[in-house]
């Protein structure tokens, strides 16, 4: 004879079982990541670290340190979910190699961990992982079954793999004889055709020629689609903001910001646009933000209105490629503040290419600081952009960290056209013919 008992479900069960579904829908989380490297500034300091410490700890010395701490991160957090496109952006030596590298466990931490739910495909430096004295399919083989792929299963996905590489019979050739393009084209087939759950991709797609960045850029947002999470480190922030759902800045090791690509990609390009003499340091950008969010929204300057006027001083959306621009922008001075503000202006095309952008601290013009509204003129006297949809981006910012009290992503969406006989491309530069024709 059997018997049950239905039980009410315990309210800190359900506590429970909620957490544990927040745990499963994280793909990646780095907590207080660091990783520290020793710098010998003589390879003979090497050996003496070697020998000399341990000798003075015999003796009952002060032991001497013959190398320098240097941390390629620090104190690094942040998660991230299951089908979400993660875009770093950062300059060379900020430490987006060595995080990737730490998530894929090729290098290990110092200090913090990662912690990850699914298989890898990743793509890091150009070729790593490939015996250059083996043929592409021999480095299919090895690459696919380290990833965890049985033979079978290999089997069933190399014709798809060779297909979007697309190198012909060099499959069969050692790759040694390979050019840069041909690597990163076998190296992203396996990477995306091994059926991960996360993709990492270190820059390797700026080796390869146009056609087949596009290529890769319509596989990788058909795998998003299917809930596949990606990892992209890039130098292209017009990518992070067609592909990714979360911008990473990082700065000598430093998060700087984490979220919203938009608001990730143009708080970069403006600090990386301030004069190198007065450059911030992202630990004081942080710090500056933090501080513009504990002041209360209402007291922040606020944009009040973005408006494009043609050459015939009328609001318009549409334009010809050369035409005299001019945007205006109001805004609101709510509180007087200690720190000046400035304001930025950023053109992009309408696929999120970045073409140009200003602010008044680079051209060193002062905006109004004073409590109440006011107004900004920027004129472009020849608007030489070529045939197509652009946007403005319009913020007010912080003029010490380029950090934004406010920003507005699209504030105007217009129109180039250009005269028939100008082709394609982004820019009409000024120019000038000359012949020897009499």
């Amino acid at each position: 004879m059997s018997s049950s008992i239905n039980r009410a479900p315990s309210p800190l069960m359900g506590e429970v079982q909620e957490a544990k579904k927040s745990a499963n829908d994280v793909a990646i989380r780095v907590s207080s990541l660091g990783k520290c490297y020793q710098i010998y500034d003589a390879p003979r300091d090497r050996l003496k670290q070697f020998v000399v410490p341990r000798l003075q700890r015999l003796a009952g010395r002060k032991q001497k340190q013959y190398f320098r701490d240097f941390w390629a991160l620090r104190n690094v957090s942040f998660e991230v979910k299951k089908g979400e496109a993660v875009g770093i952006i950062g300059r060379n030596g900020s430490g987006k190699s060595t995080l990737l590298q730490i998530i894929c466990g090729t290098i290990s931490p110092t200090e913090g961990s990662v912690e990850t739910n699914g298989r890898i495909g990743a793509l890091l430096e150009l070729g790593s992982g490939f015996n250059p004295e083996f043929t592409g399919r021999e480095n299919v083989y090895i690459n696919a079954s380290i990833l965890g792929l049985s033979k079978e299963e290999i089997d069933a996905k190399f014709a798809d793999i060779g297909d979007f590489a697309d190198i012909g019979d060099f499959i069969e050739q050692p790759v040694k004889f390979y050019s840069s393009g041909m690597y990163v084209r076998l190296a992203f087939s396996i990477a995306v055709n091994i059926s991960p759950d996360i993709l990492i991709i270190d820059e390797a797609l700026a080796v390869g020629d146009m056609s087949f960045q596009y290529k890769c850029i319509e596989k990788i947002k058909g795998m998003l689609s299917k809930g596949v999470t990606l990892i992209l480190v890039t130098h292209d922030t017009g990518n992070v903001k067609k592909i990714c759902t979360v911008g990473c800045w990082l700065h000598k090791g430093v998060m700087a910001m984490f979220g919203d690509p938009m608001s990730v990609v143009s708080h970069y390009l403006d600090f990386v646009r301030v004069d190198s003499s007065s450059k911030p340091d992202a630990t004081k950008t942080m710090q500056s933000s933090v501080a513009l969010k504990n002041i209360e929204q209402k007291d922040l300057p606020k944009l009040l209105s973005v408006e494009m006027v043609d050459s015939q001083s009328r609001i318009n959306f549409k334009f010809i490629c050369g035409e005299k621009v001019t945007v205006k922008i109001r805004y609101m001075i709510n509180k007087a503040f200690e720190d000046e503000f400035i304001m930025g202006v950023a053109v992009f095309r309408n696929d999120g290419f970045y073409v140009c952008g200003l602010n008044t601290k680079i051209d060193a013009v002062k905006i109004a600081q004073d409590v109440g509204g006011h107004e900004v003129i920027l004129e472009y006297p020849s608007l030489n952009l070529m045939t197509g949809t652009y946007y403005l981006d319009v913020g007010i910012l912080h003029s010490s960290t380029v950090v934004a009290a406010d920003y507005i992503t699209r504030a105007v969406d217009f129109l180039m056209t250009s005269p028939p006989y100008i082709g394609d491309g982004i820019v009409l530069l000024e120019h000038k013919w000359q012949t020897n024709l009499k």
